[in-house]
């Protein structure tokens, strides 16, 4: 609990005894009475207007961590592009040198080759059979179209890519 929090719940008690004593004088009713008695005997007014300068100092700080989250998030993704590149790179480098791995002092870097990869060219076209039925919309069923286009079947709307290259980085 914050300081504030803790004024504005002790005042709050204060006014709250306070209205006790009026109901048990009979000054209950009088609207001017009870706010003119919680302001002289209590410190309520001020804790809330301390409570109300702690929500806005709050919401600028909200607003100013709301903008550095944005900055940073387009700071995290140019690094993912700068990391993707570099990898690039290094497959490409790897390729060129017909080298399927190579052993550095920090990690070992290797080239592995990849199954291909289903091409889906047009989906009306794809049978009824590689579709999966859920609740929201029928799915494609990639794996079983995959398979299928691998045992060299003929499907329409699909067709197999020529597989890609993959670099992984071993650290020690």
């Amino acid at each position: 609990m914050t300081e504030v929090e803790f004024k504005v719940r002790r005042q709050t008690e204060a006014a709250k005894l306070l209205l006790v004593s009026l109901h048990e004088a009979g000054a209950a009713d009088d609207e001017e009475l009870r706010a003119d008695a919680i302001d002289g005997e209590t410190d309520l007014n001020e804790a809330l207007a301390a409570a109300l300068a702690e929500i806005d100092e709050r919401e600028i700080l909200i607003k100013g961590l709301k903008a550095k989250e944005g900055e940073f998030a387009e700071r995290r993704d140019r690094e993912e592009r700068s990391v993707e590149r570099i990898r690039t790179l290094i497959e490409q480098a790897l390729l060129t040198a017909e080298l399927p791995s190579m052993k550095l002092p920090t990690a070992t870097l290797s080239i592995a080759r990849r199954k291909p990869g289903v091409v889906v060219t047009n989906e009306a076209d794809i049978p009824s059979r590689f579709w999966v039925i859920p609740d929201p919309q029928p799915k494609l069923d990639k794996k079983a179209l995959a398979d299928a286009l691998a045992a060299n079947e003929n499907v329409p709307g699909a067709s197999l890519d020529n597989g890609t290259v993959s670099l992984t980085i071993r650290r020690k």
